[in-house]
């Protein structure tokens, strides 16, 4: 059933609040933006706007869930003859490059996660959601493989490698880096104790410790 001409009409005002949005924190960037410019923009009443979101960093996070939602997913390939290390590295980086590209948005967006009722940070927590839960269906693959150590708990290493993962990402954003290797490679020095002791076996003690 085709949408209806209320829903197409509502469809095309977000559309057109996105693009304003958009397009106005692109180039005069998102504090000199005010939201009664975004409503003359998409050629909305302000009320419209505030309908959607009752400020500008709910419009960020509108603008984060409509670009989250192009990305491909992470953690879908299994490569045995690749460091686990080097696969996690290269997995976190695709999204870490994602919030580095925008990190005036990045900056206002992150800190309203998990702190903020807001639709469209619901929607991003979900997604994260969503990555924890690949990561530990991935770890468990890697597990079943016998490349991980059995005595492991995946989902507490899931958390703690996910949990590293957004320490990286805030601390590159709160120092105001621009070079997102040096961010990448500040993660891989964090994760490495942990994933080298995940795919470590344990030490088979003499008959002498044993005793």
């Amino acid at each position: 059933m085709p949408p209806s001409l209320r829903e197409r009409r509502k469809a095309e005002k977000l559309q057109a609040i996105r693009n304003a949005a958009r397009q106005l924190f692109t180039t005069h960037g998102f504090h000199e933006t005010p939201m009664r410019e975004v409503a003359r923009i998409a050629d909305v009443g302000f009320g419209t706007v505030s309908a959607y979101a009752s400020d500008k960093a709910g419009l960020a996070a509108m603008l984060f869930v409509e670009d989250l939602d192009q990305l491909d997913p992470i953690f879908t390939e299994v490569r045995p003859d690749v460091p686990l290390l080097d696969q996690v590295v290269d997995n976190f980086a695709f999204t870490f490059r994602f919030w580095a590209s925008k990190p005036e948005l990045s900056r206002v967006v992150l800190p309203m996660l998990g702190n903020t009722d807001n639709p469209y940070v619901d929607i991003i927590m979900r997604r994260r959601a969503g990555v924890r839960a690949a990561l530990i269906a991935w770890l468990f693959q890697f597990k079943q493989q016998g490349l991980i150590g059995h005595q492991w708990n995946l989902e507490q290493a899931g958390e703690l490698l996910f949990a590293l993962y957004i320490a990286s990402v805030n601390e590159w954003l709160s120092a105001n880096e621009s070079d997102v290797e040096s961010g990448i490679e500040r993660m891989r020095y964090l994760m490495e104790i942990p994933i080298l002791a995940l795919v470590s076996r344990p030490s088979r003690k003499s008959g002498k410790d044993a005793k």
